[in-house]
């Protein structure tokens, strides 16, 4: 009895592991592409002080998460990520704003393909 209480419990707590490392993967991905989005839209308003102040928390914040999610979901884009938000600084800090946009566009995409990539959905089983 004892055995069948303790497999019980195993598997409840690796199921409940497997759901909240889901929804934290899922929300840290939404987050990343909500706020690429408002720096898009503050590049677009041309206040461009804003967005390099939203710039360099997105990257503390990122980093934060980046160091969760190499843990549970290991991916290269989650690292590739990292680099992007570098490099949107970067353009950034050389006054290159179509390119800014631009970057913000492919961090997005990266966010959006990496949630995809890591769900738990029958084809990504399969």
């Amino acid at each position: 009895m004892g055995k069948i209480i303790l497999t019980v419990v195993v598997v409840a707590v690796i199921i409940s592991l497997g759901i909240t490392e889901q929804v934290f993967m899922q929300k840290a991905f939404d987050n990343l592409a909500q706020k690429c989005e408002v720096i898009q839209d503050l590049l677009i308003q041309k206040d461009y002080a804003a967005a390099r102040k939203a710039v360099l928390q997105l990257k503390e914040w990122w980093a934060k998460k980046r160091d969760i999610l190499e843990f549970t979901c290991p991916n290269n884009d989650v690292k590739d990520i990292y680099k992007e938000i570098g490099e949107l600084e970067g353009t950034l800090h050389s006054e290159m704003y179509d390119d800014s946009i631009t970057r913000t566009n492919v961090i997005k995409s990266m966010a959006e393909n990496s949630k995809n990539l890591l769900a738990y959905r029958i084809k990504n089983i399969l």
